[in-house]
């Protein structure tokens, strides 16, 4: 077909009609369809993927363990500086697994019981063994004076005569110790003693559950070794199917809707999820709340970029602790604020754990330069120490994170104690662990195939439609207005008459009259048009 044979007009508008027609499919019809999909895969309902996964998680999370080596006890004694290494990391699968679950449709929640399970990975360890010996604080030592000094002040002589006869001999606030003793399998506790002080300390560690019983005379201490394989509390969560922006939302926990850990209501609220789940359709602005029970605190992670992973678009979120002085909506995670609040870039973790711990970033990364400054042989930076989660917005899932927190002894002298009377005011790193996922080709594969093959093929349907449709409808109405405008040129002429009516010649007007006049091509019907145009009688003119 030549091309000006093409109805153009008709072109014109069967390119607008697809660019129409091809944006309504790509803004109005896709997203619902997309939207429906994915929230049906995603709900904690019974049948659905989403639900077998969160009950019993197919794949282990990666669970690395960090120790910090004490070089110089002996001036730490005498209030010397620490200096300290990072020894690790130290391999574990973590596996989580939900059980005696229960739906309630009205409510639209979940309840479950939660179980974590850590299993040493040696090969991954390597050349690290478990068998390594390490000096530490003695964490269950120094745990029940300072705790007892800062709160309960006046049982200090009865604590001080119990603490002699069961850490006999009690020459060091430090100990060296196995590393696996000290993670999972447990450091023995003497509690054979009569005397009354004995019976008592060990009374009071094994209510507050720092200590297991080993058999009738002594307990152990570990810190891990008491949550291994054990319940780790009762969950009630949002299923999502009655409003997806509650998917995995904490309801309760034990039985409780709030905590009562903090002096202020909003410190004591669950909000977010357990981590293993967030509610799809989010946006950079929204923030990535989890709680969780071992720090009694809910963290929101945030927006910090673009990032890829698998090949596919992502987005980065990071965790930064703040700095509670400066922030009076978090006063309440202080003990007595402003003045007394953990320093930035720490959280008091005491109320949580019934013991005189901070947690902070590895290595004090992000945490106020005094801490880091304090202490020797640290070494921060931002990735290992850093937390972060690769973020695949749309669907709700994080292909890859890390949660990492250290664990630091707040170590103060003990007044009018023989042996730990000098020891110094510092904030001691004690252990570090980095809980962390990645997603394997597996998974990725997956959501590359249920939402990413998908968005490609809506926005490679959107780019041909803007392009054929823009460029096509203007192209052909272009088109179609310069053909209805052609001009013709027609050469006006002009006839004259002898009088009688006769017209007796024709020439052409303007300039071209000469052209016209010499011209052998005029019509023939023009030669004797006179006569056959007859007369016309003069018309009278009536006024």
């Amino acid at each position: 077909m030549k091309l000006e044979e093409l109805n153009f007009k008709k072109i014109a508008i069967i390119c607008a009609c697809t660019l129409v027609g091809g944006l309504t499919f790509c803004y109005g019809i896709f997203p619902p369809i997309l939207r429906f999909m994915l929230k049906q895969n995603v709900l904690l309902k019974p049948g659905t993927q989403m639900r077998g996964m969160f009950e019993k998680m197919p794949f282990p999370l990666d669970f690395k363990i960090h120790l910090f080596n004490v070089s110089n006890p002996e001036e730490i004694m005498k209030g010397g500086k620490p200096k300290i290494k990072d020894v690790g990391p130290y391999y574990f699968e973590e596996w989580k697994e939900k059980f005696d679950t229960e739906d309630d449709l009205e409510e639209d929640t979940l309840s479950f019981t939660l179980r974590n399970t850590w299993k040493f990975r040696p090969d991954l360890s390597a050349p690290l063994t478990g068998d390594e010996m390490i000096t530490l604080p003695n964490m269950l030592l120094m745990g029940v004076f300072l705790m007892v000094q800062r709160e309960r002040e006046a049982m200090m002589p009865l604590i001080r005569k119990g603490a002699k006869i069961i850490f006999d001999p009690l020459e060091s606030a430090f100990m060296t110790v196995r590393v696996m003793d000290f993670l999972f399998d447990g450091l023995p506790v003497d509690c054979s003693s009569q005397d009354f002080a004995s019976k008592a300390l060990c009374s009071g560690m094994e209510s507050e559950k720092v200590v297991l019983p080993l058999n009738d005379t002594h307990y152990q201490f570990s810190i891990f070794g008491g949550r291994n394989a054990t319940d780790a509390g009762r969950w009630v969560v949002y299923r999502g199917v009655k409003n997806i922006k509650d998917l995995g939302r904490i309801v309760s926990f034990n039985g409780e809707t709030e905590m009562d850990t903090y002096d202020g209501d909003e410190c004591n609220q669950f909000i977010g999820t357990d981590s293993t789940i967030f509610p799809p359709f989010l946006t950079k602005e929204d923030r990535l709340w989890a709680w969780s029970p071992e720090i009694c605190r809910s963290m929101g992670a945030t927006y910090g970029g673009k990032s890829k992973y698998a090949g596919m678009p992502m987005s980065y979120f990071e965790l930064d602790f703040g700095d509670l002085k400066n922030e009076p909506e978090n006063h309440c995670f202080c003990r007595d604020p402003p003045e007394d609040c953990p320093p930035k870039g720490t959280m008091d973790l005491a109320p949580c754990l019934g013991a005189p711990l901070l947690g902070s970033k590895p290595h004090f990364i992000d945490a106020d330069p005094k801490l880091l400054e304090e202490v020797q042989g640290l070494e921060p930076n931002r990735e290992d120490h850093d937390m972060f989660i690769n973020f695949e917005l749309i669907s709700g899932t994080p292909v890859s994170a890390a949660k990492r927190l250290q664990f630091n002894l707040e170590m103060e002298p003990v007044r009018d104690h023989e042996v730990l009377g000098n020891l110094p005011n510092v904030i001691l790193p004690v252990f570090w662990v980095q809980e962390g996922v990645s997603l394997n080709k597996t998974w990725t594969n997956q959501l590359k195939y249920q939402l990413f093959l998908g968005l490609k093929f809506n926005a490679t349907v959107k780019w041909l439609t803007i392009i054929i449709g823009t460029v096509g409808s203007i192209g052909a109405g272009i088109m179609h207005y310069k053909r209805s405008t052609k001009s013709v040129n027609v050469t006006p002429v002009e006839a004259v008459s002898n009088g009688s009516g006769r017209i007796i010649s024709v020439s052409s007007a303007g300039k071209d009259r000469e052209a016209i006049n010499n011209s052998k091509n005029l019509p023939a019907v023009l030669d004797g048009l006179g006569e056959r145009i007859p007369k016309m009688a003069p018309v009278e003119q009536r006024y």
